[in-house]
């Protein structure tokens, strides 16, 4: 019988992780917007359509519909089929594009993590603001596909922080989860 290799299941539970907690991070996004009367933070870009997308909605250029993950993701479809999606697939594709770039982030986690145990500091915050500090404040912005860490408020960076904690928070969930650790504190609740 196949057994996958340490590796490969630390690999697939960081891709598991990035990807509940992308989702994690949509819920934070939607809370934010709650409490803050349908923004996330002072100097949010406007625009209605901003869930699903984790925190890009906020940093965006023009409109919160058109942040940098549907840019990406519109980008990918227009070069595999030659033409402009529709609105509703353009925010379909900002989805999806979110989803894997939490994915691919957790699956390097995943793999990273037992190598750099470092990374696990502060139960997954250090690696969420690391994503934040490269991803966020640095290469999308040098993208064009959001605006730069100077043209937005102190609030929409402290916001997108704590997604990104958020995020980092259940993705170490989830990685220990996987590597046993539920097992160790059903032991210790029985004890």
């Amino acid at each position: 019988m196949y057994q996958p290799s340490r590796l490969a299941q630390a690999g697939f539970a960081g891709l598991v992780g990035g990807l509940v907690g992308s989702f994690a991070m949509n819920l934070f996004a939607r809370t934010a917007a709650a409490v803050g009367g349908g923004r996330e933070a002072p100097g949010s870009a406007p625009g209605a359509d901003r869930f699903g997308r984790g925190v890009q909605p906020p940093q965006s250029v023009t409109t919160a519909d058109q942040d940098a993950t549907v840019k990406a993701g519109t980008t990918l479809y227009e070069a595999v089929s030659t033409s402009q999606p529709e609105y509703e697939t353009q925010q379909w594709l900002g989805t999806a594009a979110h989803f894997a770039f939490g994915g691919g982030a957790g699956l390097v986690y995943g793999l990273l993590s037992a190598r750099a145990p470092a990374l696990t500091k502060g139960y997954g915050t250090f690696y969420g603001a690391l994503v934040w500090a490269v991803a966020d404040e640095g290469v999308i912005p040098a993208l064009g596909l959001s605006r730069r860490p100077g043209d937005l408020r102190p609030a929409v960076h402290a916001y997108a922080l704590l997604g990104h904690f958020v995020y980092g928070v259940t993705l170490e969930a989830v990685r220990r989860y996987s590597a046993g650790g539920h097992r160790d504190t059903a032991r210790r609740l029985r004890a």
